[in-house]
């Protein structure tokens, strides 16, 4: 009997560590829930407007959305009102439904590298990347459409990869299937059966691709139901907040976000993917890989043209106060350095949405002039991922192999730019005040296999282990800065409840998060001042969906006349140390606004 088991263990051992993709994700994603807990009756980030949109659905039975969702939502809604029918309604099992597509999308992420025709344990190390990343792993705590998107948008890759190794209608439309359904998540879903047609007709044009009615047609298939389907929601649910707003007022600033905007996106690019960069490192520096006066020159010319589109706003500024006499604050408010983007989540290295009412936007953690650092690694980095994009151009233009494979391979790889390069054109909105570093991940797992494609190219031992060792110190940095917004997350709702249930506060009298005051006053708020624009939440000046600020929510004095009256510990494993959330109260003088 034990000899029995001890085979049966053996067996399943060799399984895990030799063939599985799934088993070692599930264990790390295990793994993060065992050292962060994903239970918690709280609201993050915007999901809040989501959980809405899947209550209402659980009570009319079908798809009305909200005024306030500006995504198409609907694909996650059904998805998380599955879970809510088995389990029960609650924040903690839409953040389960999303801790599972995070999985999926993992996987499917890993099996794009075996696609590639990367090694299993290089394609396990592309999908652990994707969901270690710091603003995915905290979005996977969420119930916003992030994750969900890119899982899909991922399987949707999968299949047209394997189309374009194996031209077969049945996987074309598994792929343009996938596509739909993170259409009904986002609309830029069907970006990337743009990509795939893209691509086809290029290779089409050269002869290097033969294409059938019968595939035309499993590309286009799905999108006639998705048509039908999207007319018929269009009908039956809530218009909700358009995601393209007026240019007025702010043309000039819109200009200089879009000239800086692929710079900006490559380097942050190059900071997800550092990992790989430095696998890609110790080969440049043991000469595995051996760059001629070109390619360095490419190399160089793109990461100086970068750095001079970090400081051309600080330039314009100092050229137009010294030489014009004249002096435009708002050039004055870009960076450059990283963080590089006015809506960032990482902020200095403090992952995650705050929206306490006196935090927007400090940073938990400043790191200061340590960002230097960063800035030129991940520049370095996305120098390579730029370079990539030459070569491709390069193989598919000039290139004719005889070698199948590898014609296949520059297909694909044709493919994975596209869809990268369209991914984050499209996250520039030239009427949104800025673009948050989270709208940028979708075009990450298309260049982490492309930078993984290139890494394997050349002697992988050492690059590996170079890979792993800084793919682990990710994942530590991405736990400590989850568990930390957990943490203030969790305090703030404890606080929130407490003068609830305990001091029998309303929530109208509360200015307490965001997402508090959005769950529990928005519907009367849209009622009262007759408004279902997302744009007149703070019509009262004293923040969004707050009819009174008697009470304040925070970590710090929040303004002049308020006393502390109640404090809620929580301890971060940012810098290691218990802080806490204050509730403050405004004083018997101060006059009620």
């Amino acid at each position: 009997m034990n000899q029995k088991f001890f085979l049966l263990s053996a067996t399943t051992w060799r399984y895990i560590t030799n063939q599985s993709l799934l088993l070692p994700l599930l264990l790390l994603l295990l793994l993060t829930n065992l050292l962060v807990s994903p239970v918690g009756e709280f609201s993050l980030n915007d999901d809040w407007i989501h959980a809405k949109a899947v209550q209402r659905l659980l009570e009319e039975g079908q798809y009305r959305g909200h005024s306030y969702v500006a995504a198409t939502l609907v694909a996650q809604a059904y998805w998380g009102a599955l879970f809510c029918k088995i389990f029960g309604f609650s924040f903690t099992v839409l953040r389960v439904s999303t801790l599972v597509l995070s999985l999926v999308g993992a996987w499917a992420m890993a099996r794009c590298g075996l696609a590639l025709g990367l090694s299993r344990n290089l394609a396990l190390l592309c999908g652990a990347l994707v969901a270690i990343n710091p603003l995915v792993l905290n979005l996977s705590y969420s119930f916003m459409t992030d994750v969900p998107f890119l899982a899909m948008s991922i399987l949707s890759g999968l299949f047209f990869l394997l189309a374009l190794q194996t031209p077969r209608a049945p996987l074309i439309f598994w792929g343009s299937f996938f596509a739909v359904v993170a259409f009904f998540v986002r609309q830029f879903g069907v970006m990337l059966p743009v990509a795939f047609a893209a691509t086809v007709l290029v290779l089409w044009c050269q002869k290097q691709y033969r294409v059938s009615w019968s595939m035309v047609f499993a590309l286009i298939c799905p999108w006639l139901a998705a048509v039908a389907i999207a007319l018929y929601l269009g009908t039956i649910k809530d218009a909700g907040t358009p995601i393209f707003q007026s240019l007025q007022g702010r043309f000039l600033m819109s200009a200089m976000d879009g000239l800086r905007h692929i710079p900006v996106s490559l380097c942050y690019m190059g900071f997800f993917a550092l990992p790989l960069g430095a696998g890609r490192l110790w080969q440049i520096v043991r000469k595995y890989d051996v760059w001629n006066r070109k390619r360095l020159t490419i190399f160089l010319g793109f990461c100086c043209a970068s750095l001079a589109m970090f400081f051309l706003p600080k330039i314009l500024f100092f050229v137009w106060s010294v030489f014009l006499n004249k002096q435009s604050l708002w050039l004055n408010q870009y960076a450059y350095r990283m963080p590089l983007l006015k809506g960032d989540y990482l902020l200095d290295l403090a992952v995650g949405h705050i929206q306490l009412s006196d935090v927007n936007p400090q940073p938990v953690v400043s790191i200061g002039r340590w960002w230097w650092p960063i800035t030129f690694a991940a520049l370095g980095v996305a120098g390579l991922i730029f370079l990539n994009c030459v070569d491709i151009f390069y193989d598919v233009r000039w290139q004719q192999d005889e070698n199948n494979v590898l014609q296949k391979r520059t297909h694909q790889k044709l493919f994975l730019l596209l869809w990268g390069c369209i991914l984050l054109a499209i996250a520039y909105n030239p009427g949104r005040f800025f673009v948050y570093d989270r709208y940028l991940i979708p075009a990450l797992p298309p260049l982490i296999l492309l930078l993984a494609y290139q890494m394997s190219r050349f002697k992988l031992k050492g690059a590996m282990w170079f890979a792993t060792f800084s793919c682990t110190l990710l994942y530590i940095f991405s736990v400590v800065c989850l568990q930390d917004y957990m943490g203030w997350n969790s305090a703030a709702t404890a606080a929130q409840n407490k003068l609830m249930t305990v001091y029998g506060v309303n929530s109208e009298s509360i200015r307490g998060l965001d997402t508090f005051n959005g769950w529990y006053n928005s519907d009367k708020f849209m009622r009262v001042y007759k408004t279902k624009k997302w744009q007149d939440a703070d019509l009262k000046g004293l923040g969004p969906w707050v009819f009174d600020d008697e009470y304040i929510v925070a970590t710090k004095q929040p303004k002049p006349g308020y006393e502390k009256f109640e404090e809620i510990p929580y301890f971060s494993w940012l810098g290691m140390q218990e802080r806490a959330i204050v509730i403050y109260k405004r004083g018997p003088n101060e006059s009620r606004i």
